[in-house]
């Protein structure tokens, strides 16, 4: 029977580790438009045949003109809240990959060595030397994640951190458009 335990823990520890208690998310439907609009309100004279979707047009492609170009890219990279809405990207992503790191165990290793002489006096007339060396291994930090809280929190922050670089693209955008 007791040979039993072991094996029953460690499968119903390893079962356990594949649930969790967060919802299941649900993308919501983008408000935005695929394609660029089209109808009798539109003059025939744009060919938007070939154009790029309207999630991929850069600052460059709004504006041709090559003086409004140098006005925004030295809006862009003279603007001290774009700088503060980079800074808060890379603050994010730092604690997303910590969050991330807490899914992994721990593992510390340390050595030690000592050397000692003894005298003649003490050791029976000739001196000795002693050796001693130690290695320890050990996992010093682990949370086995049975209700999926640690991954939750990771999930949480990976969202955060998706966010507030989306939060960043916009303000780049906010700042392109009140500048043209």
């Amino acid at each position: 029977m007791k040979s039993l335990v072991a094996p029953l823990f460690l499968a119903l520890t390893v079962l356990s580790a594949g649930c969790t208690m967060a919802p299941k998310y649900v993308r919501p439907e983008a408000e935005m438009p695929p394609a660029w609009p089209e109808g009798v309100a539109y003059p025939d004279s744009l060919d938007l045949a070939g154009a790029p979707a309207v999630g991929e047009v850069g600052p460059d492609q709004l504006y041709p003109d090559p003086r409004l170009q140098e006005v925004v890219a030295l809006a862009l990279a003279h603007n001290v809240d774009l700088r503060l809405a980079a800074l808060n990207v890379d603050r994010v992503r730092a604690i997303y990959k910590i969050q991330q790191a807490d899914l992994l165990p721990s593992i510390s290793a340390s050595g030690t060595g000592t050397r000692q002489q003894t005298s003649e006096d003490l050791s029976y007339g000739y001196p000795q030397i002693t050796s001693r060396y130690g290695v320890d291994v050990g996992v010093s930090a682990w949370e086995l994640d049975l209700f999926g809280r640690v991954r939750s929190e990771k999930n949480q922050a990976l969202e955060q951190y998706l966010a507030s670089e989306e939060g960043r693209r916009g303000a780049e955008l906010s700042l392109v458009a009140a500048v043209g």
